[in-house]
Parts: C-alpha cells; structure tokens; sequence
C-alpha cells in the first residue's frame, strides 16, 4: 500500500526530493551514474588523491582504482570561493554515494563568509535542528527522514549531504573489512615473531 502512495506522490510530484541533493549529485546514485553526469556536464572527477591541471572531463582517469576508490573528487568554484567536493561511495556493489562533502577553501576561512553560509543552508533548510557544540561549532539539518545536511566551522568549513542509513552501513562494511584484514594479518605473520 505504502509503495503505490509513494509511486503516486513521485508521479504527482516529481521534485520530491527521495536523497540528499548537491548540485549535480545526491546520495544513493551509483559510482557509473557519477561518471555518466560527469562526463555530460565536463566535470574533472578524479579518483581522491590523484592530481591534474586538467580542468575537463578526461576518460583516461577512469582506471581500475578509479573503480575501486572510496572517494572521488574534483575542484570547482562554489560562492566564488575555492572548494573541492568529495563524493564518498560505498564499498559494496552497487557502489554509491553515501556522502558528499564540500570543503571550502581560501578566503572561506573569513568568519563573514561563514556567516553569510550557515544564513544562506538556514533560509533554504529553516534553522538547524541541532547545533553541535564542541571544539568547532557544527549545524545539522533534517531536511528528510535519513537524510542530513551538516556545516562544520572548521578553520575552513565543511557543508555534507549525508544519507545517514547507506553512511552507516558503508562505515560498518569498512569497519568489518578492516578489522578482518587487519586479524588476517596478525594471524597469517604471528608465526614470524
């Protein structure tokens, strides 16, 4: 019963929005969904931690590791400040983005670029449901149920879409591998000590 209601309401209503959404992107779209956009709208995603002058969209950094990274990224300009956004993905096929995460950069640091920010996600988003306070001040919005948008104040500040369901399932399937490469390890070398 629920599903015809939500077939209906997506029918009825094509902009409601079912993940968070940034830009181009939003959670729950596979990592072949990312290029295909990419490669329409000439976006330089890369593979994190992979580096090029290139300004356009470039097949050839579309490798085997490229299929395999846990984030992928490219530079752009975002409120006329520098920023690079990171699109997290899954571990597990089909692998999609869980989180996008904007980080801000150069004159970004300003508290009034910070402030002119966290006015601009509260007049779209309303106020944040949570205002976080520790070493650095973090904001939370709920925009819909499982999904988060968080501005943290760090020196530079760092504005997230989060789907928190497939989030917390990616840093349980991380963890797991993690924690059973690292036994592997200790139990495949134990005998060397």
């Amino acid at each position: 019963m629920f599903k015809k209601y939500l077939v209906l309401m997506i029918l009825f209503f094509p902009d409601t929005v079912l993940s968070a959404q940034f830009d181009l992107w939003e959670t729950g779209m596979t990592l072949t969904d990312v290029v295909e956009i990419a490669r329409q709208h000439n976006v330089p995603i890369r593979q994190s931690g992979v580096h090029s002058p290139n300004k356009n969209f470039d097949k050839s950094f579309l490798n085997e590791r490229f299929w395999s990274a846990k984030e992928v990224v490219y530079v752009t300009n975002l409120l006329g400040m520098g920023a690079k956004v990171v699109l997290k993905i899954h571990p597990d096929w089909p692998r999609r983005v869980y989180e996008i995460e904007i980080r801000f950069a150069g004159k970004s640091s300003s508290q009034e670029f910070k402030s002119e920010l966290l006015e601009m996600l509260a007049g779209k988003y309303g106020q944040p449901n949570k205002a976080l306070l520790s070493l650095r001040k973090t904001y939370r919005w709920q925009p819909a149920e499982g999904d988060q948008i968080i501005l943290t104040m760090y020196s530079f500040p760092v504005l997230s879409y989060v789907d928190a369901n497939l989030k917390d399932h990616a840093l349980k399937q991380m963890g797991y591998k993690a924690k059973n490469q690292k036994h592997g390890f200790v139990q495949q070398d134990s005998n060397k000590f």
